[in-house]
């Protein structure tokens, strides 16, 4: 089965329209999901997730018209309202807050990221992506985005959510992301969202725009990056909100999953987590492997998003039977992007079960 792609044009506005009219029935799935995990997990009920959206939508639309005008239009064709589309797209900040305030700081976890310099590739091209781990039941899509200016982007997202998370642009930036947290984490700080950063990447033209989108400004939560830029530019950027820590390739490799490295060089702390090891883990297991098989090709990367070592909690993760339902944690797609050709091969689902399908930007 293909993951599901959709290509938006216009300006903001008319790619959210495009957006909720398409994905309106996975946009209400991905809502209820996000209440109940709310509740269940953080003990934050509908009404005050609803409205500590509305206070944070306030901040936001003076940090990104365009972006808001991107959610007023999935409000508006979807027929849902404009809280709940502000929830779903600032859903970083309010669930990770809300976590840590209950200390479920292994509540959720998951991705596995990854750039390889063109030096260690057969084809000599900038190669990165990852295993994107999330809630099983939560609905993605892959959407193609032609902007008014004639930029060209490809993400994949959930359901709800404008813009994109992992992707890359038709001037060869490329994006992946690792969910993590620090113990100064507060969405109070009301700082720009993590996804709003993540557009911002995306409509980046080079490294230093993209790394002025992320680090630009104080954050609310923490949260890591890496950046690519063809044909030759890869950085880490672990990102705390007032501190943040660049980590370039070691022989010419990248990794990273859900745990600051070294917290002291960020200068802040990590919450205690019994289930750090799973991540350190994943990490090592990544870094490890695309070593070995240097110098590599998208077959070779393939296979390593396929890797069940330490299964379920391995890097094509699969549900974990001795946690509780409500923390389970599959991967919900593989992605490796060539930033030189700008393509991309991504699976709808786990990369075990799933063909990788390959999509191109030009």
């Amino acid at each position: 089965m293909s993951l599901s792609h959709t290509t938006f044009s216009g300006n903001t506005y008319e790619q959210g329209l495009a957006h909720g009219e398409i994905l309106k029935e996975s946009i209400i799935n991905n809502i209820e999901i996000y209440v109940n995990r709310f509740e269940n997990e953080a003990g934050v009920d509908k009404n005050e997730l609803l409205e500590n959206s509305g206070i944070y939508l306030n901040i936001l639309r003076e940090q990104s018209p365009e972006y808001v005008n991107g959610m007023n239009g999935i409000a508006e064709s979807s027929g849902l309202g404009l809280l709940e589309i502000a929830m779903l797209n600032l859903r970083y900040e309010l669930l990770y807050h809300a976590l840590g305030r209950k200390l479920q700081y292994d509540a959720v976890d998951g991705c596995t990221s990854f750039a390889i310099l063109q030096e260690e590739v057969e084809n000599n091209h900038l190669l990165m992506g990852q295993n994107w781990d999330w809630i099983p039941d939560v609905e993605c899509v892959l959407t193609t985005s032609i902007d008014t200016d004639g930029m060209r982007r490809m993400a994949f997202t959930e359901a709800g959510i404008f813009g994109g998370k992992p992707g890359m642009n038709s001037e060869g930036v490329g994006l992946t992301v690792n969910g993590m947290y620090s113990t100064v984490d507060d969405w109070a700080r009301f700082q720009k969202p993590f996804h709003l950063r993540c557009y911002e990447v995306l409509r980046s033209t080079n490294m230093e725009e993209a790394l002025h989108a992320l680090a630009g400004t104080p954050r609310s939560c923490t949260a890591n990056f890496i950046l690519g830029h063809a044909p030759s530019r890869a950085v880490d950027i672990e990102l705390a909100p007032d501190s943040l820590r660049l980590i370039d390739p070691t022989d010419g490799v990248l990794a990273h999953a859900n745990h600051m490295v070294d917290p002291k060089e960020v200068g802040v702390e990590e919450p205690e987590n019994p289930r750090r090891h799973l991540t350190e883990f994943r990490h090592h297991r990544i870094e490890t492997l695309l070593n070995e098989q240097k110098p590599i090709n998208v077959k070779g990367i393939q296979e390593i998003l396929k890797d069940h070592k330490h299964q379920p909690q391995s890097l094509c993760r699969h549900r974990d039977d001795s946690l509780p339902e409500s923390q389970h944690t599959i991967t919900k797609t593989a992605m490796i992007m060539d930033l030189e050709e700008k393509k991309m091969w991504v699976t709808d689902g786990q990369p075990c079960k799933a063909e990788f399908e390959e999509y191109s930007l030009n």
